[in-house]
Formats: structure tokens, sequence, C-alpha cells
């Protein structure tokens, strides 16, 4: 079970799209955020085409309009977490563009809540492709002793790995270990195996930290 999470403007297409590419099976839901009191035309024309499509495809699957009170922006951001935080199964996010009163706190609730967010994808105007994205984790939590390893990584480049990590921080290899598990877990770096040699590297949210 599935639930896409979608901004809404004049175009279906970009709300389509990605789902197309991930699929879509009965008992998925789509839910369509709109500006709260929205009676354009044009918007309403590409909700019903989204309903027909997905109507079409799944005869089970259920597409929801969530209007979102954008009168403060404070009070839209948790509207959007609200709607976050009662999806079901996986969460798939699209972020369609739409009208800008949602669409930046529809994206500040996303950031602020990336466990409950599976993936992320954007229809591109420059190709007309979809892309899957990685938010970046910023409100992760580690241990101030961790913040050391951290920053080896980045000074290391591409050369850190558990090994040089030890010997640039003068720390055994079972705490540098440690700090890489609990730093992975907060999607602040990424680690692969080259043999016996474990390499890492910072993720987004690891370069944003350090900066």
């Amino acid at each position: 079970m599935r639930t896409y999470i979608s901004t809404i403007g004049y175009h279906s297409t970009r709300v389509m799209r990605p789902i197309l590419n991930n699929g879509i099976d009965t008992d998925d839901t789509v839910v369509l955020l709109r500006p709260i009191e929205d009676g354009n035309e044009q918007s309403d024309d590409a909700v019903r085409d989204v309903r027909q499509t997905v109507r079409e495809l799944g005869p089970n699957t259920t597409v929801v309009t969530k209007p979102i009170d954008h009168t403060t922006f404070e009070t839209a951001v948790l509207e959007c977490v609200d709607v976050l935080e009662a999806a079901n199964g996986q969460v798939i996010l699209n972020f369609d563009g739409g009208p800008r009163e949602i669409f930046l706190p529809f994206t500040v609730a996303a950031i602020s809540r990336p466990n409950l967010v599976d993936k992320v994808f954007q229809f591109r105007d420059t190709d007309q492709k979809v892309r899957e994205l990685s938010l970046p984790n910023l409100v992760s939590r580690v241990p101030e002793v961790a913040d050391e390893t951290l920053q080896a990584v980045s000074e290391l480049g591409d050369e850190a790995t558990l090994p040089t990590i030890a010997g640039s921080t003068g720390k055994a290899r079972s705490t540098i270990g440690r700090h890489l598990d609990e730093l992975e877990e907060a999607d602040l770096v990424r680690t692969r195996k080259d043999e016996k040699t474990r390499e890492v590297e910072l993720t987004l949210g690891g370069q944003l930290r350090i900066q």
C-alpha cells in the first residue's frame, strides 16, 4: 500500500508522471494538496484529469483533495505535517510545484519529518523527466563525540575510510565504527564495503551540517 502526496497546479501530467514511473496498485491513495478556497478552473480540470487517470489504472485507488489553509505560513506547514503523519503504507512525495502558497510549506514539512517519507520525486521542466530526490535530514541528532568523526570524513574526502578516519582522529577503530553507525543512521554519511575496507562519504545532510 502506498500513499502519494503531491501539490497540484494546472497540469495533471506533472502529478501523474511520477506515479506512473513508480507504479500504482489497488488500495493506493493519491493525496492532492491545494490552497483552501481554490476555485481556479484550470486547477479543477487538473484534479479531474488525475481522478480519471487513476480510476482507469486502479479502480479501487483513492484520490483525495486536501485543502491547505495558508492564512499563515505556520498554519500551512503544520497542516502539511498532519497530512504526512496521517499517510499509510509507503509514503511517496511529488514536488510538482503548484501553488507557491503551499509548495514551500510542503517542502518544510517534508524536511521536518524525514522519518515519515520513503521516496521523493520531481517532474523536471528542463527535460520533462522525472527525477528521484534525496531530501537532506536536517533534524537528526547524534552524540557530540561523533561530530569529530563527521568532521574527519569531510576533511579526508575521497580518502575517508574507517582506518583513515581512526588514524586521523587517533581513536580506536571500534569507536569510529560505532560513530559511523550513528552517523549513517542519522543519514549524515553513507558507507559501503570495498573488500574489507569500509568507505565513507558525506550525504547532503552531512555536508549541510558541516557547513
